[in-house]
């Protein structure tokens, strides 16, 4: 009896048919998560990237100009949105402010938010040492976007995608802002 079983182990051990099969029984789930969760970090990458860009852009187009108006400011904001879809952009909260140099100390020219509050003007904000040039100004873009897994197995909570960026005025020293 006890010959006949381990003669059994043996002729197990030895037996190789099948060996392949289990071993991707067992390694398949585990590259199937890796593979989702590659897909998931690269949907929020490339959204991160989406989210960089709007904001540079939404600098940038308001650093143009010489003058801006409340249409040509609600056009700059959709082109700005534009950027981020096809996701939804409802949700995309910004802020672009005009800051200026008041002997030393960076304050708030004007500040227009979407979904963001504006800053009030004549405020004082704290940015890097020597960004605004002395009785000068800068634009001021800022974006943040919550991004939500369409997979929602990996990265299951909100997760906020935020950008800044600081431009120089192009035309002018300062970017007035025409209320209407």
């Amino acid at each position: 009896m006890l010959t006949v079983f381990a003669q059994r182990i043996r002729l197990f051990h030895a037996a190789k048919k099948g060996i392949s099969a289990i071993e991707f029984a067992l390694i398949a789930p585990v590259m199937v998560l890796i593979y989702f969760a590659c897909v998931e970090l690269s949907l929020m990458m490339v959204l991160d990237r989406k989210v960089t860009s709007a904001a540079a852009t939404l600098g940038d187009l308001v650093a143009r100009a010489a003058t801006i108006d409340d249409a040509e400011l609600n056009d700059i904001v959709e082109a700005t949105r534009m950027i981020l879809e096809p996701n939804p952009v409802e949700g995309v909260r910004l802020r672009v402010s005009s800051l200026y140099d008041d002997n030393g100390t960076t304050k708030v020219a004007w500040s227009d938010g979407r979904n963001l509050q504006a800053w009030v003007e004549d405020s004082v904000v704290e940015v890097p040492d020597n960004l605004v040039p002395e009785n000068g100004s800068i634009i001021f873009a800022q974006i943040e976007y919550d991004y939500e897994s369409q997979l929602g197995y990996f990265i299951t909570t909100k997760k906020t995608l935020r950008d800044e960026f600081y431009l120089r005025p192009r035309r002018v020293t300062h970017v007035a802002r025409v209320r209407n």
